[in-house]
């Protein structure tokens, strides 16, 4: 995109961890930035704060000409993600719907977690997906919202991310918590936190995106191969076996990404890992 046909202004809703570090990258781009966030603190420099707790309700906003919703719930339970994919969505987007002069684009980040599959084949964007827990509905709605919004807008799904500090799996091995699942592979879909930030930023410099991207590395993993190896490379035993969780095991592919022009900078766990570990 020429650099005068750049959009100028940028709100981030929820500009949390992934938030913050798009933020950095799009005011190296020469963006003003609006980090909107319920407390306005922890804010890289030069991000204009826009404290709001949108699950209330809508401050006053400036004229955008891009939007990017990444707020995250604070728990895993159904209502933490409802109120922030239905309630605070909602608001957020009702409130864009009304403005003066509408963003020219919105970008949704959900999650891969509508997809259960539970076979381990692959999945992409036209793979089916079901609400199958009220969270999953969640999501769905979000995206649903958006879509029927008409608002020019896309959604990236990305999975298990990571890569700022240790992490929850890190953490798992070192504390001897981490189980290795029995019987044919269980599969992990990944994406370091930085290579989700850059993909924000180049969908939202695409001249005419796909309305669905899924955010994920170039190499799912069987689960217990990764936590072997991590454990490994950390120095800690190599995790006992258990019986596998109930939960989806399928492949994500990211060819759609790929093909837009994305490139990653840690196509595997392995390269990310090695950064967060130095």
């Amino acid at each position: 995109m020429d650099s005068r046909q750049i959009p100028r202004t940028v709100l981030i809703a929820g500009c949390g961890d992934l938030g913050g570090r798009l933020a950095r990258l799009l005011l190296e781009q020469g963006r003003q930035v609006i980090g909107l966030r319920r407390q306005a603190r922890a804010l890289p420099q030069r991000v204009q704060a826009l404290a709001a707790d949108l699950a209330v309700g809508v401050p006053r906003l400036p004229r955008v000409d891009q939007v990017v919703f990444c707020a995250a719930p604070d728990s895993g339970d159904a209502a933490a993600y409802g109120a922030v994919y239905e309630t605070a969505w909602g608001n957020l987007l009702a409130a864009l719907c009304a403005a003066e002069t509408p963003p020219q684009r919105v970008l949704l980040i959900t999650s891969t977690r509508p997809y259960a599959q539970q076979d381990g084949n692959w999945v992409d964007e036209d793979s089916p997906v079901s609400a199958h827990d009220a969270q999953t509905a969640s999501l769905l709605r979000a995206e649903c919202m958006l879509r029927d919004s008409g608002l020019p807008g896309l959604v990236l799904r990305p999975a298990g991310l990571y890569g700022a500090g240790e992490g929850p799996l890190l953490r798992s091995l070192r504390e001897g918590r981490a189980r290795c699942a029995c019987g044919p592979p269980r599969w992990s879909n990944r994406m370091h936190r930085d290579d989700a930030a850059r993909a924000i930023v180049h969908l939202l410099g695409l001249a005419d995106p796909a309305p669905l991207y899924l955010g994920v590395d170039c190499e799912p993993t069987d689960q217990a191969e990764l936590l072997r190896e991590l454990a490994a490379w950390i120095g800690v035993p190599a995790p006992e076996s258990a019986p596998p969780p109930p939960a989806a095991n399928r492949r994500c592919r990211n060819a759609r990404l790929l093909a837009s022009g994305f490139r990653f900078e840690y196509p595997s766990w392995r390269e990310g890992y090695r950064a967060v570990l130095g």
